[in-house]
């Protein structure tokens, strides 16, 4: 019964017992009996009820408590808002590559995936599935900000990140590096774990980040190549202390507020001279710094305390970590370090180049 109808049926049901308390009794039997006695009269007189004072009765309304059962209110999405920022990420894409460097006709490009011989060491690759990971990430926290509920904020965050990447493609079909499968294969297989992480519940547990290494500046181009250098880029896959620990059931102490990583970077590529290139792979350990705000009383349903979060979630922020890292393309053992370390560099006629895309 609904809170409204059991207080109107409270109501009914005590002004009726209200008048029922009030109906006035018969002594019919006593008056054969005693007629002319006086008695009667007196004992009808001591038995009838008290007369209530007349209190005036002010009109009142009832009014129905809210029923707990009832579903919370759900917040309508914003669809304007959300059909322009897709529109946006999607042409914003598109137009950066169409934009980088002289237009050629259309054309297919095979880059390889992670080799020695590829043109950037497999760093455009990682980059490639770190971006659209984090893009697909943000885009799931926007939509989700504008009224959408968080499975399907995150198929729409996941399939605008790899609509931007097929974009990135298309432009780059026209410019100098061409369309290439390796590189849509990366973008959509990190919007897809964006989805597949945020869909388990395992952001506390594992995740992605990007990050920038300190590298020595040196001369353009002496060994020519195309692109970017990726010599300052490294890229983590992260397993998350806090998150093993809730799952597992064990205590972690302070090891709640550290992650261990593994690391890819392309040191050299596409530059240097292919005798000094590398591509490492790290072991490392850095601080949780989601866990640090936690344990900080940071709020997390504030406006800038969510940029805080969202950014120490896919950032690498350099000397927050140590780690090994092994060189792949010469069986070279570094560390501990921060990942910046590149002998290479310092062999004569051999220096890399910090050349922009």
């Amino acid at each position: 019964m609904r809170p409204a109808v059991r207080v109107l049926a409270g109501a009914l049901a005590g002004a009726l017992i209200a008048g029922g308390l009030r109906a006035e009794p018969s002594y019919g039997f006593l008056s054969a009996a005693a007629a002319g006695s006086g008695f009667p009269e007196s004992f009808a007189a001591a038995m009838a009820p008290a007369k209530a004072a007349a209190i005036p009765f002010e009109p009142f309304s009832l009014v129905a408590l809210p029923d707990a059962s009832a579903a919370p209110a759900v917040k309508k999405p914003k669809w304007i808002p959300i059909a322009g920022l897709s529109l946006l990420a999607i042409g914003g894409s598109y137009y950066n590559a169409r934009s980088d460097g002289p237009q050629y006709p259309w054309h297919f490009t095979r880059e390889g995936w992670f080799g020695q011989n590829t043109y950037a060491g497999g760093g455009d690759k990682a980059s490639h599935f770190v971006s659209y990971y984090i893009v697909g990430k943000l885009m799931s926290g926007v939509y989700q900000e504008l009224g959408m509920q968080k499975d399907p904020a995150d198929l729409l965050g996941g399939g605008i990140s790899a609509l931007a990447g097929l974009a990135t493609e298309i432009g780059d079909g026209t410019n100098k590096y061409g369309f290439s499968w390796e590189d849509i294969t990366m973008d959509w297989l990190g919007a897809a774990t964006s989805i597949a992480i945020s869909h388990y519940g395992l952001d506390d547990l594992i995740g992605f980040r990007a990050g920038r290494v300190p590298s020595p500046t040196a001369p353009c181009c002496p060994y020519g190549g195309t692109g970017k250098d990726y010599s300052e880029e490294i890229y983590t896959g992260d397993l998350k202390i806090a998150g093993l620990a809730d799952r597992a059931r064990f205590s972690a102490g302070p090891g709640r507020f550290f992650l261990f990583s593994i690391s890819y970077s392309a040191k050299g590529y596409p530059y240097a001279n292919p005798a000094v290139r590398e591509r490492q792979i790290g072991f490392e350990a850095g601080i949780n710094f989601q866990e640090v705000l936690k344990a900080l009383h940071v709020p997390p349903d504030k406006w800038w305390s969510k940029i805080l979060y969202f950014a120490f979630d896919v950032l690498r922020f350099p000397y927050t970590q140590v780690g090994m890292y092994y060189d792949l393309n010469n069986g070279h053992w570094y560390g501990p370090g921060i990942g910046d370390q590149w002998p290479g560099y310092d062999t004569p006629g051999t220096q890399p180049s910090r050349h922009r895309r």
